[in-house]
């Protein structure tokens, strides 16, 4: 994802939507690998900043901090289970791992998205420039990293890797964007949100149907 050139405005539409109460109350998963050594306390303060992003389309997410070596998972099993549509991964990738992949110096994410018509489920987030880009610009950490899992499991749930023109996925970030992210007023459209919610439910009844 790029940042730091552009502008967006959300639009009153959009916080109207949110604010409704839709007839069901989704739920996804999200696992976390937390290569970059990211702090318990930042950590939990970016899991925050994305529930309450995904809280407003009344989506709920259940967060599962992954173990990163195979001593580590033998103890820890919840990270183990088998493969959901409903059930997101998401890689926090140090510097030196995002050195590694054929990514420009402004771009702070990637989401994995199928070729075919299948779900995507999985998103890198660079998170060693999230750090130095909250440094530099004096954002909280959590909250900067919190939009970036957002925006990239959005890529996920919406099936593409398009940005929009206003809110969350709209890109480049610069100081209007990061000041709204302060304010908790970044977030997706009105139609994204109904499109995100449409796919969530479809993931669901796509692996119930394959539970059967």
């Amino acid at each position: 994802m790029k940042t730091l050139v552009g502008s967006c405005v959300i639009t009153t539409v959009a916080l109207t939507l949110y604010a409704q109460s839709p007839e069901r109350r989704l739920k996804i998963e999200i696992q976390v690998y937390n290569y970059s050594g990211v702090s318990a306390a930042t950590l939990e303060q970016a899991e925050r900043e994305a529930a309450r992003i995904y809280s407003r389309m009344d989506i709920g997410i259940s967060w599962l901090d992954c173990p990163l070596t195979a001593e580590q998972a033998a103890q820890n099993t919840t990270c183990g289970q088998g493969a959901s549509p409903t059930r997101l991964t998401i890689r926090l990738l140090s510097n030196v791992m995002t050195e590694r992949l054929p990514l420009g110096g402004d771009i702070f994410g990637l989401a994995l998205l199928p070729v075919d018509s299948g779900f995507g489920i999985t998103a890198n987030v660079c998170a060693g420039r999230a750090r130095e880009m909250a440094e530099a610009r004096h954002v909280p950490e959590g909250v900067l990293l919190g939009h970036l899992v957002a925006h990239e499991a959005g890529h996920l749930l919406l099936g593409s890797s398009r940005h929009s023109v206003k809110g969350l996925m709209h890109i480049p970030w610069q100081g209007k964007e990061l000041q709204m992210m302060s304010q908790g007023a970044m977030l997706f459209t009105s139609g994204e949100a109904k499109r995100i919610r449409a796919q969530v439910l479809a993931r669901a009844n796509s692996f119930s149907y394959a539970l059967k």
